[in-house]
């Protein structure tokens, strides 16, 4: 006599409840992820990419050498903690080969977000003689911040660039 056996269901097996809970997550995750990418965009890419890529290393190498030529050097002083919506003042010192202040250039302080655009800003730099030139900022978002201060005498200029975290 042949016995019947009676079939269980796959879905009373533990196993076969474990992958198809693998799945829902990794398919919800997967999702979630799309849709942020989707929604909320990083601003990190400049309109004009292609050209700027092109000539990233050119520019650099002519940003050296302009370096080479003036001899500048440029001593950025940043506030020790940084935080939202507390005006600190940035304090740049430029000097010469010699070590003799750069006097009546111009100054800027300029401040980008990389992980978001709208928020970017520039102040002019207060000449304080003996070569330093000093801005008052207020960040008003925590984060990372890249900060670019540019020194100016007629046709002569140098960056610093420099990144801080601003807490809240």
């Amino acid at each position: 006599m042949a016995k019947i056996v009676k079939q269980e269901s796959a879905w009373q097996n533990p196993w076969v409840w474990l992958l198809a809970g693998i799945m829902a997550v990794t398919l919800l995750v997967n999702g979630t992820l799309i849709t942020i990418a989707f929604t909320s965009p990083p601003g990190l890419v400049v309109a004009d990419y292609y050209d700027k890529g092109k000539a990233y290393l050119y520019n650099q190498a002519q940003e050296e050498q302009a370096a080479q030529r003036l001899g500048w050097d440029l001593i950025l002083d940043l506030p020790k903690a940084p935080a939202i919506n507390h005006s600190e003042s940035y304090l740049v010192r430029a000097v010469d080969r010699d070590g003799q202040p750069i006097t009546a250039a111009e100054a800027e302080f300029a401040a980008f977000r990389p992980v978001e655009n709208g928020h970017d800003f520039a102040v002019a730099m207060r000449d304080m003689g003996a070569g330093y030139y000093a801005a008052e900022v207020d960040f008003s978002l925590p984060g990372n911040w890249d900060l670019i201060v540019t020194v100016k005498q007629g046709e002569d200029q140098l960056d610093i660039a420099k990144r801080i975290f601003v807490k809240k």
